[in-house]
């Protein structure tokens, strides 16, 4: 009996051991590549940084980095239409891929129109940002642009879509929604189909109508779905860049500038590092903070238990 308990632990040390060592090269590259340059930059945010200048003049400053940040108009006018594009963007995209995915998770569209229904509005998600943006672009272009050119041979006025605040920031939008909706349709198209049929019978026997049907029946039901999609699209758009820095650059006079692009511009425009690294842990904390309010507000609306 003894050696067959010496056996079974020398057996079980050997397995935590070959855990061990299949875990350790990814252990290794994480924290190579994610921790250490984290720890780096958060060092650097505390520091008189700065490409162009030497490394005998790159001292400690202490808060001057975050300091001088917080009072940067460019800083203070990026984070409200960060904030602002949060909003939007998250609530839009949310509630038109809850409408899209309705629509084809309904009985009329089945089989072979049904897969390419589907199949044309997941095609957008498949092309990065930047390829999407460069899309865009050629349509809202002042001079050759598809939109005003066509303005143009109907003799109506031409749209400056890269001149104007609003139309700029409506271009933004006009990306983000045709770009960022699908990933959240297939979430919540897969949600759909978890939802017991014999609730909705149910519901259908009692009187209720489809609108009635959705709120009391299908949204309860596919709760955590939708939880688990505003949290992705709430990081996703605090981290927007992309979309601004391919259509209109920032443009115009910085009005469609994000907080990322700032960070970028700060750091490799201007080469002042230990800024653009102090506005990038701002920009974490705000993130984590509006992640944390958002899981508690939704722990008391939906709970898990």
């Amino acid at each position: 009996m003894r050696k067959k308990e010496v056996r079974k632990k020398s057996f079980q040390r050997k397995r935590k051991l070959a855990a061990f060592l299949f875990i350790l090269p990814s252990a290794f590259l994480l924290l190579m590549f994610i921790v250490v340059p984290i720890l780096y930059g958060l060092r650097i945010s505390f520091m008189n940084y700065n490409i162009a200048m030497p490394a005998s003049a790159r001292t400690f400053c202490g808060l001057d980095n975050y300091k001088s940040v917080l009072n940067h108009s460019d800083f203070r006018n990026s984070f409200f239409w960060t904030l602002e594009f949060v909003l939007v963007a998250v609530c839009g995209t949310v509630l038109l891929a809850m409408l899209l995915a309705l629509a084809l998770n309904s009985r009329r569209i089945r089989g072979f129109i049904g897969r390419m229904t589907k199949t044309i509005f997941i095609l957008p998600m498949m092309l990065c940002p930047l390829i999407v943006s460069n899309i865009w672009y050629i349509i809202f272009a002042p001079n050759y642009g598809l939109i005003n050119s066509t303005f143009a041979r109907i003799g109506a006025p031409t749209i400056s879509f890269f001149g104007d605040t609003f139309f700029a920031r409506l271009a933004i939008m006009v990306v983000e929604f045709w770009w960022g909706t699908p990933y959240v349709m297939i979430i919540l198209l897969a949600a759909l189909t978890t939802v017991p049929p014999e609730l909705l019978e149910s519901a259908c026997l009692e009187g209720a109508g489809k609108v009635k049907t959705f709120f009391l029946v299908t949204l309860p039901c596919i709760s955590g779905f939708v939880i688990l999609v505003v949290s992705i699209r709430l990081m996703d758009a605090l981290r927007m860049f992309d979309i601004s820095y391919a259509l209109t650059e920032g443009g115009p006079s910085k009005s469609t500038q994000t907080v990322a692009y700032f960070i970028y511009e700060t750091g490799f425009k201007y080469l002042k590092v230990g800024e653009a690294s102090a506005a990038s842990f701002l920009l974490f904390a705000l993130i984590i903070v509006l992640t944390f309010l958002f899981m508690k507000i939704t722990k008391k609306i939906a709970p898990t238990e």
